[in-house]
């Protein structure tokens, strides 16, 4: 009994995962993938977690006839998915596999034309570590397609959350989700990361495009697929074993509908793409290698010119940018509407409480994930470095227009000591620099307003 309703929650956790979360999250990831895709090539390629078969069956679809796929996916509901979605003409073509990221290390070197993470690098103990065996099973002139949220993803949440910990005087916790928010790299560090690996700079491409999700109220927001399945379980590993995770969340719920009571939640997604080609023998080979930053940067002559002259110390001229980014997709792609938006906005009935109200009892997963978070890191005061730039700014800033010139009469003497600022006053500071109200005189005595005003 027990083992038929474990396969009923997978089973509807994997169509949730297909129907709800896939179109919102997963399948913007995958179209930066299909726009690097090395088009009717019979490419040997391997996609790691392949989930409901969504990005495997886009491959089948857009690779060459004679392509193959294996697909790795650790999930059997998700699996089973996959193997539904494979139409009859692909038989021969795809191999669904039970695995998962730590099996590439058992696989040969030099194996795949073109391997595809979709989602993968994100959540991983090592970036560079397993970054360096996607590389090594690999072909040389082989591609690498690996996708991850970047820095700034899940920001608007993370900071209500940061202080609904600090509230809590949960500072374990609190740094813990500072840990998490480092684990998604900046596109300077995952270069560093990539060039570390012995990946020369002409052959690679570092891609990041801006989304966001939209939801009506907190509570929609919290019970929505997309979170509920995806970094609410982050959320709750770095909290520990904690007796009341609900009322944790439901501060945060109060603070989202506190703070955007006028207008819906938009939450930031920061889209990463990591485009490697991997040089092949000989001169040629390592030439063509090169060519994928110079294919990148001649879609977009315009930037080119203006970063080049950057680079080389050249003086600024004025240049109109006009860029078409959607380029040329010969097989028509959908990209999708930008302004698609969480079902979470539709008036639908209340959900049932789920994992986010329930008391916390974590998985083999959660324990994971919550020692990766609970490591070491150095612990910075976010507070008053925001302050003390903030101070900085308002220190030096100046006004680029209406400068008046004034006489010593009207210079004010300051005293050495009222110079020192400390972190934490800036608000006060600003509202100072701010202008007074406008002036409005009384009303003359005969006028309506002023005859009421002297009964």
């Amino acid at each position: 009994m027990a083992t038929t309703q474990k396969s009923q929650r997978q089973e509807r956790f994997a169509r949730a995962v297909d129907r709800e979360v896939a179109p919102l999250w997963h399948d913007r990831f995958a179209r930066l993938i299909y726009r690097h895709l090395p088009r009717g090539t019979d490419a040997f390629t391997l996609d790691v977690h392949c989930g409901p078969g969504r990005t495997t069956s886009e491959l089948l679809e857009r690779l060459g006839p004679g392509a193959r796929v294996l697909a790795l996916e650790p999930d059997h509901a998700l699996r089973e998915l996959a193997k539904a979605r494979m139409r009859p003409e692909w038989k021969g073509r795809v191999y669904l596999k039970d695995g998962a990221l730590p099996d590439v290390a058992g696989m040969g070197a030099d194996t795949y034309d073109l391997v595809v993470a979709n989602l993968v690098l994100g959540e991983v103990q090592s970036l560079e570590e397993s970054l360096r065996e996607i590389l090594r099973v690999t072909k040389p002139g082989g591609h690498v397609l690996a996708t991850m949220p970047m820095v700034g993803t899940w920001t608007e949440v993370e900071d209500l959350f940061r202080e609904v910990l600090r509230a809590a005087q949960l500072k374990d916790a609190a740094r813990r989700l500072r840990h998490l928010d480092r684990l998604r790299p900046t596109g300077p560090e995952l270069a560093r990361i990539v060039q570390a690996l012995g990946v020369g700079p002409d052959h690679f491409v570092i891609e990041q495009e801006r989304s966001h999700l939209l939801f009506a109220s907190g509570r929609e927001f919290l019970f929505s697929p997309v979170i509920e399945h995806g970094p609410l379980r982050l959320w709750k590993a770095i909290l520990g074993v904690h007796d009341k995770p609900q009322e944790l969340f439901w501060s945060l719920k109060e603070s989202i509908d506190a703070y955007y009571a006028d207008s819906v939640f938009s939450v930031s997604m920061v889209l990463g793409l990591l485009h490697v080609r991997v040089p092949d023998v000989g001169a040629a080979g390592a030439h063509a290698a090169a060519e994928t930053a110079g294919e990148h940067w001649r879609r977009y002559p315009q930037l080119d010119l203006l970063f080049g002259r950057a680079e080389q110390g050249d003086d600024d001229d004025d240049i109109d940018i006009d860029l078409e980014l959607d380029d040329g997709d010969e097989d028509g792609d959908e990209d999708g509407d930008d302004g698609e938006s969480s079902d979470a906005v539709r008036d639908e009935p209340a959900p049932a409480p789920s994992a986010s109200s329930s008391s916390m009892h974590m998985s083999a997963k959660d324990q994971a994930i919550f020692a990766l978070l609970d490591q070491p890191a150095a612990d910075r005061d976010g507070d008053t470095e925001l302050d003390a730039l903030l101070d900085q700014v308002l220190e030096y800033a100046k006004p680029q227009d209406g400068i008046e010139e004034l006489d010593a009469a009207e210079l004010e003497e300051v005293v050495a000591e009222d110079r020192g600022k400390r972190p934490g006053q800036t608000r006060p500071r600003a509202e100072s620099r701010l202008p007074p109200p406008p002036f409005i005189p009384p009303p003359p005595p005969g006028t309506a307003r002023g005859r009421k005003k002297g009964r």
